[in-house]
């Protein structure tokens, strides 16, 4: 048996255990933390970089989303505080990750798989009750992205550049050009007109936060939290393109027909969903391993250097 002093899992497990949930385990791991299962249809979500104020704010988006969206969001039902660290307690989810129930490493994807997530963009680019998600922090920061900004463009560029300052000198060491790069791409975001009406952006939808019938249908999205915000629709457009694929082999093949295809299908400009997929790489290089290095920041400078992203930097 695991030491809880020494495993995390054991010793969240035990805290859980002592906080009245005797039957909790472990599911999944989420971007921002851990799930449990605690019985009577319910899990527990430790969070990382969230105090329960952020959490109770959560909470509110999540009970105003239930109107505006055609699949479910998390219900929180509680907030609570377990051994100093923030926990939710939420409604088990139903469906499964669209990630089982397809494969993400094949350049063919299944057109149902496609389908299900323009249904998710779509429902996302409707939902216009932002107050919420607006005020909330996006990565492990402590600011809500739109303190002191009135355009979603403006508040990414400065989100940019408070995030590359911390691994700048590996970027420079790994991206061609990497200081024009960044010089461009936040110059670019700063004249993005203001996105009327501004849209929820969840900032990490993929396979595995989509939750699906058996038909592929989208019954619920999880995992809000990681850059859930309010703003510009194509973000989420852009950012889906880019994180479906697991395969290295077939990453930039795949990516490129999702593109076209949520660019035909929402009338987006390919130009504007690069530009953001360069913003996401450069904001969340670090998200995983604090100054840079690990896979996900090597897939960060990849999307710097697609000569399609640096065509559009270069204009």
């Amino acid at each position: 048996m695991s030491d809880p002093g020494k495993d995390p899992t054991a010793k969240r497990l035990q805290h859980l255990v002592d906080a009245g949930y005797p039957d909790a385990r472990p599911v999944r791991g989420a971007v921002e933390g851990a799930v449990y299962l605690v019985g009577q249809g319910r899990v527990a979500k430790v969070w990382e970089h969230r105090h329960g104020s952020e959490l109770l704010r959560m909470q509110r988006f999540y009970a105003d989303s239930a109107g505006h969206l055609p699949f479910d969001a998390p219900r929180i039902l509680a907030v609570q505080d377990i051994a100093g660290v923030p926990v939710t307690v939420e409604r088990e989810p139903i469906g499964e990750p669209l990630a089982v129930k397809v494969r993400t490493d094949d350049p063919e994807v299944l057109p149902e798989a496609v389908d299900c997530l323009v249904r998710v963009l779509r429902a996302l680019a409707d939902a216009h009750d932002v107050d919420e998600v607006k005020r909330l922090p996006v990565l492990d920061e402590k600011r809500p992205l739109w303190e002191g900004h009135t355009a979603f463009g403006t508040a990414l560029a400065d989100l940019i550049d408070r995030r590359v300052g911390r691994c700048s000198g590996l970027l420079s060491a790994r991206v061609a050009d990497f200081a024009g790069k960044r010089a461009r791409l936040v110059e670019r975001l700063r004249s993005l007109p203001a996105t009327t009406p501004e849209a929820v952006v969840h900032g990490d939808v993929f396979p595995e936060t989509v939750l699906v019938d058996e038909d592929l249908k989208p019954v619920a999205l999880v995992d809000y939290g990681f850059l859930s915000t309010g703003g510009d629709p194509r973000f989420d457009a852009a950012v889906a393109a880019a994180i479906f694929p697991t395969s290295v082999e077939h990453a930039a093949e795949i990516t490129r027909r999702l593109t076209e295809r949520f660019a035909d299908e929402f009338g987006y400009e390919t130009d504007d969903l690069l530009l953001y997929r360069a913003a996401y790489a450069m904001a969340t290089c670090d998200a995983f391993a604090p100054g840079g290095g690990d896979d996900h920041f090597a897939w960060c400078t990849s999307v710097l250097d697609d000569p399609a992203v640096c065509e559009v930097l270069a204009r």
